[in-house]
């Protein structure tokens, strides 16, 4: 037996949200003002149609307002499939619970702590699988970059985008629009090399915040393909927990035979 792709793709759906929401990270200079290093103006929300702003700077802003709220749910759209789960902010951190529909089941994803469980793959000797950012199997090292850039500890992502020239794209009915590109390996905080970097196709990120710097409405697109996460019921109760121990087995590839 093998593990489908569209199965994988369910994962890849969950966590790439797990990265848009990793880029709400604050930073030192998160809510201060001034100028950015690209010398565009932080004026946050006081800034007009067509200004530019720092994005580390408005992700800054935006993870201080999710984490005031302190849950909320999401919903994630992509090629087609929808997924929806809830989070909450422990000390400063992250948490997330995710369902996927895939090819009629569900796959859940459970982020906390420093890992990221994974329930709904075939051929599993538990329910319920762990990804470790120092694994060596596939699916985590397919992830790693996700579970390290902004999983367990939001605030990377925000110091990795200071210096990133958003614009601000339009002001309507109390919400802020903002849209900036910015290289894969930035945002992740990786050093890619030379040649890597120069195939890379940009992220655009696209946040829509209300008068409160809370997201309505995360974008991200790439090479054509594109997640759009919205949020709603902030301050709702949520309860997140990893799976028991006796649930949670090591990921199992068995080979094409």
């Amino acid at each position: 037996m093998t593990i489908s792709m569209r199965r994988s793709s369910g994962a890849a759906l969950a966590l790439s949200a797990l990265l848009a929401l990793g880029a709400c990270g604050s930073s030192d200079g998160g809510s201060g003002s001034g100028t950015s290093e690209t010398g565009s103006s932080d004026a946050g929300a006081d800034a007009a149609q067509g200004d530019k702003v720092d994005a580390g700077e408005v992700a800054g802003r935006m993870v201080k307002a999710m984490e005031k709220a302190g849950s909320g749910t999401m919903t994630m759209k992509t090629g087609g499939q929808e997924a929806s789960g809830d989070f909450r902010y422990v000390d400063g951190k992250l948490e997330q619970h995710t369902t996927v529909p895939v090819e009629g089941s569900e796959m859940e994803i459970i982020a906390v702590g420093d890992f990221v469980y994974l329930k709904g793959l075939p051929g599993q000797a538990k329910p319920w699988v762990k990804i470790d950012p120092n694994g060596e199997d596939p699916i985590s090292q397919m992830f790693k970059g996700i579970v390290e850039g902004g999983v367990s500890d939001p605030t990377k992502m925000a110091a990795n985008l200071k210096g990133t020239q958003a614009t601000v794209k339009a002001k309507e009915g109390g919400n802020t629009t903002y849209e900036f590109a910015v290289d894969p390996a930035k945002a992740m905080g990786s050093t890619p090399s030379p040649s890597a970097s120069a195939s890379a196709e940009p992220l655009t990120m696209t946040y829509v915040l209300d008068k409160d710097d809370r997201p309505v409405t995360i974008s991200t697109s790439a090479a054509g393909q594109s997640i759009e996460v919205t949020y709603s019921d902030w301050g709702k109760k949520v309860e997140i927990a990893a799976p028991r121990a006796d649930q949670v087995g090591s990921i199992s590839l068995p080979s094409a035979s």
